[in-house]
């Protein structure tokens, strides 16, 4: 563990830095910046409850908020210190938005709770494509949203228990669901076929093959994972499960 007590309820979490993450904090409506000793570098207070996070840029990130997206700005003043600030906020319709990802590092896409289920815009709001299939009821709850390295976008749906693969302009390309899949709710890319998801288990998900594995599970006193993120540089792997505070931090070899 390397942080305790920093939020109540960690409801997402993106790596800034090898030495940084950001948290969105749902009680305390905030987004938060700590390092990775566990220590605050910055906070920011919003209006709304925060859910998922994504980051466009070292000095950019999104947050969802309701039924908005907010634009939160990283003003860094040294190599030590950064400050958060709100940024514009962006509205495309009178719905929930779930998830958040970014894409080519320009975009963004966002899940909404019902059609049109899942969007790419830019970082002003202005539609670039939309999901089209109105009539399937393909996706019941796209809570949780990764862009691949190669530019595929995943939809983790808690309620129908399927990660789906779309391509750039939200085509269908593939889904996936097994018993180790089952209600996933956080999700990462770590490489082109590889995503770690959160569902009862952390579980390694290959998209090449649809093949899942337990990473980490009960014998680690892990279960229901919530969010997560992960370090490339350091091969850390961190995570926070349902309803807490704190964060737990895996070397991965």
């Amino acid at each position: 563990m390397f942080a305790k007590n920093t939020t109540k309820t960690i409801m997402d979490m993106v790596l800034v830095s090898p030495d940084t993450i950001l948290l969105s904090n749902f009680q305390d409506k905030k987004v938060q910046m700590f390092d990775t000793r566990g220590q605050k570098v910055s906070e920011v207070k919003l209006q709304h409850s925060p859910l998922e996070l994504c980051l466009i840029r070292k000095d950019q990130a999104f947050v969802v908020l309701g039924k908005n997206v907010q634009k939160i700005n990283i003003q860094y003043n040294n190599l030590q210190s950064a400050k958060l600030t709100k940024g514009t906020m962006l509205k495309r319709h009178d719905l929930h938005v779930l998830g958040i990802t970014t894409i080519k590092d320009t975009s963004l896409v966002v899940s909404y709770i019902k059609f049109p289920w899942l969007e790419v815009i830019t970082t002003d709001g202005e539609l670039l494509h939309q999901y089209e299939d109105e009539d399937t009821g393909y996706f019941l709850y796209p809570s949780h949203l990764t862009t691949s390295p190669d530019n595929y976008v995943y939809v983790s749906d808690q309620l129908n228990s399927e990660i789906t693969k779309l391509d750039f302009s939200l085509q269908l390309i593939d889904s996936f669901s097994n018993p180790l899949l089952s209600t996933p709710k956080g999700i990462i890319s770590i490489s082109n076929d590889q995503l770690l998801v959160c569902s009862t288990r952390l579980v390694l998900l290959n998209t090449s093959t649809g093949k899942s594995s337990i990473l980490l599970g009960k014998q680690n006193g892990i279960e229901y994972p919530h969010s997560l993120t992960y370090c490339p540089e350091h091969k850390k792997l961190y995570f926070a499960m349902q309803n807490t505070d704190r964060i737990n931090v895996y070397r991965l070899s």
